[in-house]
């Protein structure tokens, strides 16, 4: 299980830089007089585009590496769904909220709010979707138990 977590950890790292730069290359846009690579607020920060870039990569990756990282919550047996959910959930919230406030992704506690609010119900979608396919994945084996033991009669 350690080597699969690790492998998605890479895996989410990876894709946390890409997704960093993409959302700072089209927030970047928004001034067409002048194209900022990295949120202004990071740049205060630094006072260099390179320490800045360097920095958005490293943390971008970091916040990518944990969320795919603790997907391995879902495949602790032991583990009902709402705690897998719940606790995935919460490990990305609370790690979002430093890292956007560092980064610049968010400007102030409402963007905070809103953030984690839209991941909450995000995650409670999921929870539901899976939910009705661990339901149906239960009764189909139920009635697979049922006709076996009919079977056997």
């Amino acid at each position: 299980m350690l080597a699969k977590t690790l492998k998605r950890a890479g895996i989410g790292f990876l894709l946390g830089i890409v997704i960093g730069y993409a959302l700072s290359i089209l927030t970047g846009l928004d001034n067409p007089d002048v194209f900022i690579s990295v949120p202004p607020r990071l740049l205060s920060l630094t006072g260099s585009v390179p320490l800045s870039q360097i920095l958005q990569g490293l943390f971008s990756g970091i916040y990518g590496a944990v969320c795919f990282g603790t997907m391995t919550f879902y495949e602790i047996e032991r583990w009902p769904l709402a705690l897998a959910t719940g606790a995935h959930c919460a490990v990305i919230v609370l790690l979002y909220i430093p890292v956007g406030f560092f980064l610049g992704w968010l400007d102030g506690w409402l963007d905070m709010l809103i953030v984690a609010g839209c991941q909450l119900v995000g995650f409670f979608i999921i929870w539901l979707i899976m939910n009705a396919i661990y339901k149906k994945q239960v009764k189909e084996l139920n009635e697979m138990q049922k006709d076996f033991s009919e079977r056997q009669k």
